[in-house]
């Protein structure tokens, strides 16, 4: 008796079901709070017929969405906002200026309002200020120029603990390397 392939490959699938594994990373509480208060505000913001605001948070939600496909499935927290929202609002002051050269005074205002949407939401991310990161590093400077007054810049940067000193002032990486670069000549 002949069997047919389709047959023979139904029969195969049901004796070797195939696993699909879905893996969902694990991002920061303070990351899934924000991403929740984007959310409903922008069901608030469609309920109350708000469309500036609506594709607004709307642009945002398609930031963060296209953050996380680039990241691979690694887990995101409030820096990875922190450092979304504050690169869209260097672009929105850069349409500005633009903007104000071609003399478009529509445009500059509907810019300047989306810049105010996203630095209310950059301001509720429970991140450190550039001015309290700068205080943490001048402390941390100072301390390290009584010890050794005659340590190098690259140095400063072996005798940072990268592992915990981040997430113990709210702050990224990126963001206290700069701090340092620039206050180093201040103190040594």
């Amino acid at each position: 008796m002949l069997k047919s392939p389709v047959l023979i490959r139904n029969a195969k699938s049901l004796l070797l079901p195939h696993k699909i594994i879905a893996v969902r990373c694990v991002n920061s509480q303070a990351y899934d709070e924000s991403l929740k208060i984007l959310k409903t505000d922008l069901k608030k913001a469609m309920l109350a017929k708000d469309d500036f605001k609506k594709t607004t948070i709307r642009g945002l939600l398609s930031g963060i969405k296209n953050k996380e496909i680039d990241s691979k499935g690694k887990a995101l927290d409030e820096f990875t906002l922190h450092e979304l929202y504050t690169k869209l609002i260097a672009q929105r002051t850069e349409s500005i200026k633009q903007f104000e050269q071609n003399n478009r005074p529509e445009l500059i205002e509907r810019e300047k309002r989306e810049s105010e949407v996203i630095q209310g939401y950059l301001g509720q991310l429970p991140v450190a200020s550039r001015a309290e990161v700068d205080l943490h590093v001048l402390k941390l400077l100072q301390e390290l120029f009584q010890k050794e007054p005659a340590l190098q810049l690259k140095d400063v940067f072996g005798k940072v603990d990268w592992k915990t000193v981040p997430s113990q002032w709210k702050a990224t990486a990126s963001v206290i390397r700069a701090s340092i670069a620039s206050q180093y000549k201040n103190v040594f």
